[in-house]
């Protein structure tokens, strides 16, 4: 699984202008503002060739403490307990705080790696700075600029350098496929677990996850096998669930990191969250076969088709995703899941012939031309698929650069109608002929 590396300190030191340079776009919001930070931070990244989750740590305060400007959130500690790595930041261009001490004391007992780095050293000549925080009681410290890059090179290098090993892959092949349940707290991921176990012509089998707080459960249906995550941790005697509705972001992402497809749960009640729709948009940029479950809808007073359109509206590009309305607790449309489950799977397994896929991909340039590159026209000679699980293909041009985001959408959608729809993700890569 891919580590989770967090990005600590106070507010305004610039974790978010450093978690947007290591993921490599602008994900984050970037303000002179202490705590801006409350949206979505967690991305996938990569150095070197290996992958990892950048989480900033401001974006995981899903309750916001009123002094968050003044001390390390408790959501933050929960960040650094469930992380593989730690960055802890401090500002170069001020004195150490303070709230910087309370930052260093917290992480002194983690037992994990820590890489203490001062920002904002844009010039050798400010790195005369960092004597002043080698008084706080550390003992390497890095220097880097987040907004000109300068630095974060070393700092990455060292990172791996302390970062445990991968564990060996167990001698015992996963079972079936892996299926994630994941959405906020109490919306009934346990619950629908239990069902899904207890439900007529199934066959229930509990093993100990790999997910830290995890549990793996196999369930046979209809002949086919299935390996369900709870990031709850479903234990032995089903009616415990209620009480097992522990969450925290890290978790589920290690959880969808593993999975092929995704349940996520939303509340009926409640509708699409903001937290919902950035668990969505992640799931989705991991390639994963993402099913949203609308729960707990026999006590929602709407119709279905209403809530739908919501729903979709909220979802906006990922609007093909499939959508059910179920009940965890009453069984409703619960077993028409295995059914949803399968046809993602079926979908993220598709394969294209060469010769099938160029002819789509000529009939969209025909339909709809590329835009012209600095006078120059954009050519793209022709397409091959290279993986699956996702269905990932690549477009051979004379400016793979210049393929817009927007014309890149467009001709994933030509390929998803091919694939049969039903919200199954589709990469393209544009590579140099």
């Amino acid at each position: 699984m891919k580590p989770l590396v967090a990005i600590v300190g106070r507010p305004n030191v610039g974790k978010s202008r450093l978690f947007n340079r290591l993921v490599g776009q602008r994900r984050a919001i970037v303000a002179d503002v202490p705590g801006v930070t409350r949206d979505r931070h967690y991305a996938p990244a990569d150095w070197a060739g290996r992958e990892y989750i950048v989480i900033d740590t401001g974006g995981l305060d899903l309750e916001p403490a009123a002094d968050l400007e003044h001390k390390i959130s408790k959501q933050s500690m929960r960040a650094v307990e469930e992380a593989d790595a730690v960055i802890c930041l401090f500002d170069g261009q001020c004195d150490p705080t303070s709230s910087d001490r309370e930052v260093v004391a917290a992480l002194r007992g983690v037992s994990k790696p820590v890489i203490f780095v001062v920002n904002k050293v844009d010039e050798a000549t400010h790195e005369a700075r960092l004597h002043e925080f080698y008084e706080l009681g550390i003992k390497d410290l890095f220097a880097v600029s987040a907004e000109h890059g300068r630095g974060v090179d070393d700092m990455l290098d060292e990172l791996w350098r302390r970062l445990p090993q991968a564990p060996e892959p167990s001698e015992e092949a996963e079972r079936g496929t892996m299926v994630a349940v994941v959405g906020r707290p109490n919306v009934g991921k346990s619950t629908l677990i239990n069902r899904l176990a207890g439900e007529e012509r199934v066959v229930v089998h509990e093993k100990a996850g790999t997910t830290r707080d995890a549990i793996d459960v196999e369930i046979d249906f209809e002949g086919h096998a299935y390996t369900f995550i709870d990031t709850a941790g479903v234990k032995r005697g089903w009616g415990v669930a209620d009480r097992l509705e522990k969450f925290t972001a890290m978790r589920s992402l290690r959880t969808i990191d593993r999975a092929a497809i995704v349940l996520q749960l939303i509340d009926g009640s409640e509708g699409m969250t903001k937290q919902d729709l950035h668990l969505s948009e992640f799931v989705r940029e991991q390639g994963k076969g993402l099913i949203i479950l609308v729960n707990k809808w026999d006590l929602v007073d709407e119709e279905w088709e209403l809530r739908r359109q919501k729903i979709l509206d909220a979802l906006g590009e990922m609007a093909d995703v499939p959508l059910l309305a179920i009940s965890a607790a009453k069984g409703q449309n619960c077993l028409k899941i295995f059914s949803l489950i399968d046809r993602m799977e079926a979908g993220l397994a598709q394969k294209i012939s060469t010769s099938k896929l160029n002819r789509i991909i000529e009939r969209a340039l025909a339909e709809h031309h590329l835009p012209v590159y600095k006078g120059r026209e954009v050519r793209i000679y022709y397409a091959t698929q290279v993986s699956t699980y996702p269905p990932t293909f690549a477009l051979f041009a004379n400016y793979p650069a210049a393929v817009p985001y927007q014309y890149r959408r467009y001709l994933i959608r030509r390929i998803q109608e091919e694939l049969g729809g039903g919200g199954v993700p589709v990469r393209i890569v544009c590579r140099r002929k």
